[in-house]
């Protein structure tokens, strides 16, 4: 007789690690960096003022970088069976 669905798994703290810094990396670039936009402007990157190339660019690099690496955790994850 089936009693309903199965209990979830206790997930652990290696489990819980980087979901956490994915989310404070997401959250620097998202609201810190656009912050920091004149204190970065003072350094060059490609003839472009950090603060400029940050904001237009670097962080959706940063964050496409986050979104990458978290896929592949996740794909070992699932591949252990640990999903």
């Amino acid at each position: 007789m089936h009693s309903g669905p199965e209990p979830a798994k206790a997930v652990g703290p290696r489990r819980r690690r980087f979901p956490v810094f994915a989310l404070l990396a997401w959250a620097f670039f998202v609201l810190a960096v656009p912050r920091l936009v004149e204190q970065l402007n003072i350094v060059d990157v490609f003839a472009f003022p950090l603060g400029y190339f940050m904001t237009a660019q670097g962080s959706l690099l940063a964050l496409i970088v986050v979104a990458v690496l978290s896929a592949r955790r996740h794909d070992k994850l699932a591949a252990r069976g640990d999903e």
